[in-house]
């Protein structure tokens, strides 16, 4: 698995207090019942921190699931990804 995605998922999970297995390629606020706003803020913090990067707002709100989220981090980053 691509290192970016699963270190996504880490995060997600991490943040959320879930189990990592139930984060998949395609969670999202819709899936994940903590993912809230307070959550999702919460989430963004810790990506930036973890990759070094960092968000404007316009792209915060473009944060909606696990893959949109690994291609910033790339754009980011310049970290390939899978996702």
């Amino acid at each position: 698995m691509n290192d970016t995605l699963s270190e996504v998922k880490d995060l997600i999970a991490s943040t959320f207090s879930i189990p990592r297995e139930s984060v998949a390629d395609n969670s999202s606020g819709q899936t994940i019942e903590q993912w809230d706003s307070v959550g999702h803020i919460n989430l963004v913090m810790a990506v930036e921190q973890k990759f070094g990067v960092s968000f404007t707002m316009d792209e915060i709100v473009h944060l909606r699931d696990v893959g949109a989220i690994c291609r910033a981090v790339t754009e980011k980053a310049g970290k390939p990804t899978s996702a």
